[in-house]
């Protein structure tokens, strides 16, 4: 039942008021100072000829040594954590006996609990768990009388668990006092056989029968002490349902804003399946579990206005925020959750904080995978061009001979088409698998519309020759998975110098990474508008052609995102390439910075702590600066053409060479 959890974490029912109803309770050994003397009541006696009942007189009322059933029954659920003896599930829980038996004239014991008197004590004193290790011996018929008394406990919020009895019977004993009305407060506990090779119903034990929705299973014997103080065992459904007022006490124990009711429940979702395949006759729900009644259930986040699952969600945060997944993992790092029951856990989330996953070295892979297999044609005439490339990726398919079955996939195209002398109409498409160029990938883009949006790969547009310069309209679309881009961008270019403007509106990513999901999520989208200028010259030798982009990006949130509020992010990114002939070549260096984050603030509302007053959450804002990190790169290429031939070399490192990739390739056109 894994009990060691609860009793390594200190979950061990401090606070809590569990009433035994039973023989009462003897106040000596593993007890002393465990039971409430004052809450303590005696509901039995001494029948007397006339068929009343004399109290009993000297001594422990509530508890003798006559409190050989009860005794043992309390220690399960309190015996003292002092080192010695046994130990009880929840040693820090108070036991409140409520006496029940009696005496008939020749001296033997008889149980008749005054059900009422009980539940108006249990009422009165605020014990929302009572234990009754006690069942009819015979399960025909009901009590009237049991059934409103626990309807009234019911609306109380209390719990009754009641041991389902040792008669071999298919279904507990008083199982005919439980009611649609009253049955939340009823929770039957059956005994299994002590082994740790497998779950079987003790021969002795009821079975749960018809009243399997309110029943569980729990171990039928344990070392608990008797009405001596000694360590004994102690065996039957009587030990079993202790143990399950126990977990109960421990739920009360932390989280006091439930109830009974409410820690019964959870016990019996958080049950461990055994027998059947879900709820059966045999054992019900299953085996009570400790880890599992005290572990969130379906655990969920709230910013204060909407609450979300926490199960699945996850935050995506893109390279251009730098060092922002650390900033945001420490606003996640201690937050409170609330499960399906109300319960409050602080916790660390923040490892659902995460990057992209390029570092990984699987993006250089691929990369050199698509190079090795990449092919391309095209063809010029005065009136218009094409050009198309693809490449080619191995799948989980083999081959008769065991060979991998390879699948094409498109990488990249472009066709132009010249109506007059004035204007040119164009459509491209540019996959991340292009190896083409920017120095096959090593090096960030010069184009700001794929710097940032990569998803924008579809492109249509029109250029329009005006005098000495052309301007140039340029529409762009692509998606991946389920994130969407869409944008234009309006350019006019002179000489060797251009000035470009675009907006770009994503959904499902931010600078074309994607988001996460759930209530964590990076925002529903993006919009940016973009500035970009580019020129170059010539320094004797070398030819300098240098880029330099602005943005303003707005994010789009939701009621349902812990990130509440973001201010409009400001980026940018440059670089500058200085390339001569060398070498039988050419050979360039530069540098570039990828697009960073300059500036923006996102605040994030988030639980915590908990209320007990307003039996809600409070919450947090939480401010984060997003600002990215300058961290220009160096690069190198070298480009050497036949007549039929071209070899390729590009490499790429940060300032302090910490980070350095290179790729070569080798095309021979056919």
């Amino acid at each position: 039942m894994n009990a060691h959890y609860a009793l390594k974490n200190g979950w061990d029912g401090k606070g809590v008021l569990v009433g035994v109803i039973d023989d009462g309770v003897n106040f000596i050994g593993e007890l002393e100072g465990q039971v409430d003397r004052e809450l303590s009541k005696d509901f039995g006696g001494v029948f007397n000829n006339d068929g009343s009942i004399s109290e009993r007189v000297g001594g422990a009322i509530t508890g003798d040594s006559n409190s050989t059933h009860g005794t043992p029954v309390a220690s399960i659920i309190a015996a003292r954590n002092d080192g010695e003896g046994v130990q009880g599930l929840a040693s820090g829980a108070t036991i409140v006996s409520y006496r029940v038996d009696s005496y008939d004239d020749e001296g033997n014991k008889i149980y008749i609990p005054p059900i009422s008197d009980i539940v108006d004590s249990a009422i009165e004193d605020n014990v929302m768990i009572l234990n009754m290790s006690l069942a009819r011996s015979s399960y025909e018929g009901y009590s009237i009388t049991m059934r409103e008394n626990i309807q009234r406990y019911r609306e109380f919020g209390g719990l009754l668990v009641n041991s389902a009895g040792n008669d071999s019977l298919d279904r507990p004993a008083n199982v005919n006092d439980m009611t649609e009305e009253n049955a939340e407060s009823f929770l039957f506990v059956v005994s299994l056989v002590p082994s740790e090779r497998e779950y079987k119903l003790a021969s002795y034990s009821n079975a749960c029968g018809t009243a399997k929705e309110r029943c569980v299973a729990a171990t039928g014997s344990h070392i608990t002490t008797n009405v001596n103080g000694d360590v004994s065992v102690f065996s039957g459904t009587s030990a079993a349902a202790p143990q399950v007022a126990s977990i109960a006490a421990m739920i009360l124990s932390k989280w006091p804003q439930l109830n009974g009711v409410d820690a019964g429940n959870i016990i019996i979702h958080t049950a461990k399946d055994i027998g059947e395949e879900g709820v059966d006759e045999i054992f019900g729900h299953g085996l009570i579990d400790a880890y599992a009644a005290l572990s969130p259930v379906n655990p969920t986040l709230s910013n204060g206005k909407t609450t979300s699952t926490l199960q699945g969600t996850s935050m995506i945060i893109g390279n251009a925020f730098g060092n922002g997944p650390a900033s945001v993992s420490g606003v996640y790092t201690d937050i409170t959750v609330l499960d399906e029951y109300g319960r409050d856990f602080a916790g660390d989330v923040s490892g659902l904080v995460v990057r992209p996953g390029e570092g990984s070295g699987h993006w250089l892979r691929r990369r050199v995978k698509a190079q090795t297999n990449a092919v391309s044609t095209g063809f010029v005439t005065t009136k218009g061009s094409a050009s198309i490339g693809f490449t080619a990726f191995e799948t989980q398919h083999r081959d008769a001979n065991g060979n991998a079955l390879l699948q094409n996939q498109l990488t990249n195209a472009a066709f132009a088409l010249r109506p007059n002398d004035t204007t040119m109409v164009t459509a491209g498409y540019n996959s991340s698998d292009n190896v083409m160029d920017d120095i096959m990938g090593m090096a960030p883009t010069s184009d700001a519309m794929f710097a940032y949006s990569p998803q924008a790969q579809t492109s249509m547009g029109v250029t329009h020759n005006m005098g000495q310069g052309r301007l140039s309209l340029g529409v762009y679309a692509g998606g991946d998975d389920g994130a969407s881009t869409n944008g234009f961008t309006v350019q006019f270019e002179e000489d060797l110098g251009s000035l470009k403007v675009g907006y770009i509106n994503e959904t499902g990513s931010v600078f074309g990474t994607a988001v996460g999901s759930g209530a964590m999520r990076f925002g529903d989208g993006a919009e940016t508008v973009f500035i970009e200028a580019a020129s170059g010259f010539d320094l004797g030798a070398w030819q300098v052609d240098g880029y330099a982009s602005l943005g303003a990006t707005r994010l789009k949130l939701a009621d349902d995102m812990l990130l509440t509020d973001m201010d409009i992010v400001t980026s940018g990114r440059f670089g500058v390439t200085a390339s001569r002939p060398a070498l039988g070549g050419l050979v360039s260096f530069g540098v570039a910075q990828q697009l960073v984050s300059l500036s923006g603030n996102a605040t994030f509302t988030v639980g915590k702590g908990y209320d007990y007053e307003s039996r809600g959450l409070t919450y947090a804002q939480r401010e984060v600066n997003m600002r990215g990190s300058i961290a220009p790169q160096m690069t190198f290429g070298y480009e050497k053409r036949g007549e039929r031939s071209a070899f390729r070399f590009g490499a790429t490192t940060d300032l302090r060479g910490r980070d350095v990739r290179a790729v070569s390739s080798w095309n021979i056109e056919l």
